[in-house]
């Protein structure tokens, strides 16, 4: 587990900007889960993405990041916009306010969409076989696709650039994936988490990253998907 008061800070940090999940992950282009992660404790980023994210929330005072957030100056826009408030009638001022009010409710839902999902602690490899067991699971609060039915820790990092070492990924559950999906598998008792090809009328799992090799489902191999990883 990370260190739990640094996610409260980076998720504390993250609502001040006014900034949903999405609008920092997608920003920093990765995964959901690995994002999801941070703010929960079950991982922290390193030193070099902390700095990104102290750059994306505007924290100047890095130092002071654990006592309080330095307040961003009010801007010649925003004193302007405020002047123009001002000057409206009532029924202006009601209609502004209820804009104000609509837009920040969005923001907050946003930053609120957590659904509670079972992860397994055993994580399947995006590299060598591991063994998936469900019963070795624990209940989080993650921001998880509606379709999503469980969360599943990624080890290795075969399945780079998309997917990374640690992350947790969201599995939907069906007995079969299509041809270049990216799927939960089980081969002769090994979990992986590879892309899908079929060569020769053959099942092939395949890695994103180059450095590995297809692994060739043979006809003496138990092959079973587990389901479609949600990306």
């Amino acid at each position: 587990m990370a260190n739990q008061y640094i996610s409260g800070r980076l998720k504390q940090a993250r609502i001040a900007a006014g900034m949903t999940q999405k609008d920092v992950y997608q920003r920093l282009k990765i995964g959901q889960s690995t994002f999801s992660a941070w703010e929960t404790g079950v991982a922290e980023p390193g030193i070099i993405v902390f700095l990104q994210l102290c750059e994306i929330y505007g924290i100047e005072d890095i130092f002071g990041f654990f006592g309080h957030r330095k307040k961003t100056a009010v801007t010649n826009g925003e004193t302007e916009h405020l002047r123009k408030l001002r000057q409206l009638s009532h029924r202006g001022r009601a209609a502004v306010e209820n804009c104000l009010a609509f837009e920040y409710a969005n923001i907050e839902g946003a930053c609120r969409r957590l659904r509670s999902i079972r992860v397994f602690l055993q994580p399947a490899t995006a590299g060598f076989g591991n063994y998936l067991d469900d019963i070795d699971a624990e209940i989080m609060e993650l921001e998880a696709p509606e379709e999503a039915d469980i969360g599943i820790r990624i080890s290795g990092d075969s399945m780079e650039p998309k997917i990374h070492d640690g992350e947790i990924v969201f599995v939907k559950y069906q007995p079969s994936v299509e041809e270049n999906e990216i799927g939960i598998f089980v081969l002769n008792g090994d979990a992986y988490c590879k892309r899908l090809g079929i060569e020769d009328g053959k099942p092939v799992l395949r890695s994103l990253n180059a450095k590995y090799r297809p692994i060739y489902v043979g006809d003496n191999d138990q092959l079973v998907t587990y389901g479609k990883v949600l990306l």
